[in-house]
């Protein structure tokens, strides 16, 4: 990646060492791990990173990730053992890191198109994709699992996730108003395509993030977490959960997301009327439509033109150019991933669709999903999502064994945001590392909680023991 922006970029990723372990040291093992994993995705710059020979390039939420790890061994290495990530999550990684490497060794042969030459993979290749995907993927998912282990954990990931969610409002609302230049004035560059920021006659906020549509879904995920800690009466701020969640929506309804917006009008009823049992069906649903979309696609069951009538109905014909633009490319890029479907096309964007003379990429690349499948096959999909998603599935066959139906509720708000980050993914890139982290928090939380009932009704055993 190259180095851009101004001296301050720098230096902010190089001051994130010493801070994060002064976080590490200073805070509860919850709230440091909550604050090392949302401050850089937050605060420090995007698309600005350290290249070294030989290693992956380090941008802020490997850098972030690495010294989270290094946190962690240093204060809260008890907090490592007896992590319970179940067969199915684990056989997940297995399948999503070995599939890696795998990829690579099968895409050894040098592609020629027209004058395009893309070169074969080699064996440096395969330890790369290892550590990218471990940091990027897998390590955000075991130390949130590692670090949350219970009722308080779990609370206060949600106290500081709604209060982050509330900070970062204010640096929102300044660009809506004078337009996103936070990143600019800070760090001396746009950090994306300023005409994608302009929206309805006014402007989507980016602020630090790497797109209006990442901070969307950060506000997102923090609004239902915030109705969540309003229906299972969690105690957090000097306001009411009530009023916090009514603002945060507001303020996503402002961000002009229409996708994030759609979710919340489905996800924040189920969250305040519906019971944990039907949310988490609702989520288990959900990730089931996220990993047979592909299939779907292929075999054209998904309603592209009554999609298409829809959206020029409620949002006019603009709208309608960028939604069919997106099913073209995705059909285009899917029948090139279909070439080679098991282990995908691996790297140097051999999965492209690419100009026989100028040698640039002549489809776009929207959806995760797409992409994912395009590189590493439906293997690599597979392994990446499911990984996503088995926490969902986890944490429901711990849910009948809750008692206190706080609990349950704040599981099934934290169920629901792992299942709508994944969906996001259908049309969207993947921003940031937080999906994973909401999934291992899951994974972690919903264990603990069921492990601190037994020792509960263990010591309350004892107590009734005769002395």
């Amino acid at each position: 990646m190259p180095l851009q922006g101004n001296i301050v970029s720098i230096l902010a990723l190089l001051a994130w060492a010493p801070l994060a372990i002064w976080i590490a040291r200073r805070w509860p093992p919850a709230k440091a791990a909550a604050l090392l994993f949302l401050i850089p995705v937050l605060i420090l710059p995007q698309g600005v990173g350290f290249k070294l020979p030989g290693i992956v390039e380090f941008d802020k939420g490997r850098i972030a990730t690495l010294w989270l790890l290094i946190g962690v061994i240093l204060f809260h290495r008890q907090r490592l053992s007896g992590v319970q990530l179940g067969k199915s999550v684990t056989s997940a990684i297995v399948l999503l890191l070995g599939g890696s490497v795998i990829t690579v060794f099968l895409n050894r042969d040098t592609i020629v198109q027209g004058a395009i030459f893309l070169p074969p993979h080699t064996p440096y290749d395969a330890v790369h994709t290892l550590v990218y995907k471990t940091l990027d993927y897998v390590l955000p998912l075991v130390l949130a699992a590692a670090m949350f282990r219970g009722r308080a954990d779990l609370r206060a990931f949600f106290r500081v996730l709604v209060g982050a969610a509330l900070a970062y409002s204010v640096l929102q609302i300044v660009e809506l108003i004078m337009s996103p230049q936070l990143h600019r004035m800070v760090y001396g560059f746009h950090q994306h395509m300023f005409a994608q920021s302009m929206r309805g006659g006014g402007y989507r906020p980016v602020v630090f993030m790497a797109h209006g549509l990442a901070v969307a879904v950060f506000t997102f995920s923090a609004l239902l977490a915030s109705a969540g800690s309003f229906k299972a009466k969690v105690r957090g701020f000097r306001f009411d959960f009530k009023w916090v969640t009514a603002y945060l929506w507001f303020i996503l309804l402002v961000s002009k997301s229409q996708a994030a917006f759609l979710y919340s009008l489905l996800a924040v009823p189920l969250i305040l009327f519906v019971r944990p049992k039907l949310q988490f069906r609702v989520a288990i649903a959900l990730g089931a439509l996220v990993l047979l979309y592909p299939a779907a696609r292929g075999a054209d069951l998904i309603p592209v033109e009554q999609i298409r009538a829809w959206v020029a109905e409620e949002y006019g014909e603009e709208k309608v150019g960028s939604v069919m633009m997106r099913f073209e490319n995705e059909k285009l890029l899917l029948e090139r991933a279909n070439e080679r479907p098991v282990f995908g096309w691996g790297g140097f964007c051999r999965s492209c669709i690419l100009d026989a003379f100028s040698g640039r990429p002549t489809s776009v690349s929207d959806g995760d999903w797409v992409i994912t499948l395009g590189t590493s096959g439906y293997v690599g999909f597979f392994g990446k999502y499911l990984l996503l998603l088995l926490p969902i599935l986890f944490a429901a066959r711990r849910l009948k064994w809750v008692r206190r139906a706080s609990d349950r509720r704040l599981l099934a708000a934290l169920a629901l945001i792992v299942s709508f980050s994944a969906f996001d993914l259908l049309p969207n890139g993947n921003f940031n590392y937080l999906a994973f982290v909401f999934a291992g928090v899951l994974i972690g939380c919903s264990d603990g909680i069921l492990r601190e009932q037994v020792a509960l009704a263990r010591l309350a055993e004892e107590a009734r023991q005769p002395a």
